[in-house]
């Protein structure tokens, strides 16, 4: 039946373009483990962080944009 299974895996972006959304805007996923919520958090309009909050309790988070960093795409915010 049409509609019963729900995929969420996907293939690597063969453009490099990971982390990025429909609308062409930087992105990281992070699971809130105060709230166990999953959210995406953008770069700031300045381009010098990944700002976000919990959506729950609106917990902050901030990565910093920089050389010497990771090339992780999704984190944990304790």
């Amino acid at each position: 039946m049409a509609g019963e299974n729900l995929d969420l895996s996907s293939d690597p972006a063969p453009d490099g373009s990971a982390g990025v959304d429909r609308a062409g805007r930087r992105f990281l996923g992070v699971r809130f483990a105060c709230c166990d919520v999953y959210t995406r958090i953008y770069v700031n309009r300045a381009g010098t962080a990944y700002e976000g909050r919990c959506p729950k309790c609106s917990r902050p988070a901030r990565f910093r944009i920089g050389s010497g960093g990771t090339d992780e795409r999704f984190f944990v915010v304790q």
